[in-house]
């Protein structure tokens, strides 16, 4: 297992002041709706990107080639078809191409194929304003700051991945299963067969050293609400099975090169030692009136009995509304 996210120096360079592609970095700062991933996976290709998303929906991916000089355009098909010669291999890393940027935004914003992402004012648009408020936005004085987006512990190879995560997971497929045949008309039929999901929310950092494992939900989204200690449960089990130290020195790591090029301000105070790793639960428009907070507590006492009384003992659940999280009692 490895969480290793960090650009290379030759990669990271780009986007760094005075780097080719430095201009992007102001780009996406001057947009409300865009916002930066950066990262790299797979430990024996070291296949790195820099992504621009705009609420759930990657619009742009770049990556690099053997050629210091060029990089790959990439993209989800529907958005080549909609500005083609803005993608591609072997683009020149010294043309600037905002003017096609933009004018691909502006064809995004106006298609209402993509207002689930990010339109409909709901999961995409606050998880991209919680992103920037702790990101790219974010002052030096912020109680903390977001290292990564999508994070994933990475395996070796899949042998490795089906040895060690199976068995994380099997106790909460388990879960899942016994929970839809003690109320399938309460808690839905056959969970064991829903994905948790592939990657963790968001990781960040706070002043006081607590690495934060966040899932984000909208509060339309009920069952994914009051399913979530088992979402949680999962990726905080992943997470803290890394080897001591290991997961410090990564995040360490990312958050002095997100510093260096400015998507996390560079005069945040790091932490001289890292203390523990919490869970959070992070919702935009929490609806009070829903019925989410009695099955989420119920859920978590079920899951409590099974798998000790310590399990998530440590939770922090918040409501977002843009300017910044609010304590939420769920339980």
């Amino acid at each position: 297992m490895y969480y290793d996210r960090t650009l290379s120096s030759e990669f990271s360079k780009l986007i760094e002041p005075n780097g080719s592609l430095s201009w992007l970095f102001t780009f996406v700062k001057g947009h409300d709706d865009l916002d930066f991933l950066i990262g790299k996976n797979n430990k024996k290709d070291q296949k790195e990107w820099i992504s621009i998303y705009r609420g759930l929906t990657r619009i742009l991916r770049i990556r690099p080639t053997s050629n210091a000089q060029t990089i790959i355009i990439d993209a989800h098909d529907k958005y080549k078809n909609m500005l083609s010669n803005l993608y591609g291999k072997d683009k020149d890393v010294n043309v600037n191409f905002q003017d096609d940027l933009s004018t691909l935004i502006t064809q995004i914003k106006e298609n209402p194929e993509f207002d689930k992402y990010y339109n409909n004012k709901k999961e995409g648009y606050y998880q991209n304003a919680l992103s920037r408020k702790y990101g790219i936005c974010g002052g030096p004085d912020t109680d903390f700051v977001i290292i990564d987006k999508e994070a994933e512990v990475g395996y070796e190879d899949q042998k490795e991945k089906d040895k060690l995560f199976s068995l994380i997971q099997k106790p909460y497929i388990d879960l899942k299963r016994n929970i839809s045949i003690e109320d399938a008309v309460k808690y839905g039929e056959h969970l064991e067969e829903k994905p948790s999901g592939k990657s963790l929310d968001f990781l960040a950092l706070d002043k006081e050293g607590n690495i934060l494992l966040i899932e984000f939900k909208h509060g339309s989204n009920t069952s994914g609400i009051y399913l979530s200690p088992l979402q949680i449960g999962l990726y905080y089990d992943i997470f803290k099975s890394l080897p001591n130290g290991y997961l410090d020195e990564a995040v360490n790591n990312m958050l002095n090169q997100k510093q260096k090029i400015g998507l996390i301000n560079p005069k945040w105070k790091a932490p001289k030692k890292i203390k523990d790793i919490i869970p959070v639960l992070v919702i935009s428009e929490y609806n009070y009136r829903s019925t989410a907070k009695s099955k989420f507590d119920e859920i978590l006492q079920i899951t409590r009995t099974r798998q000790g009384e310590g399990f998530l003992s440590n939770l922090r659940t918040y409501n977002f509304l843009g300017n910044g999280l609010s304590e939420l009692k769920l339980t």
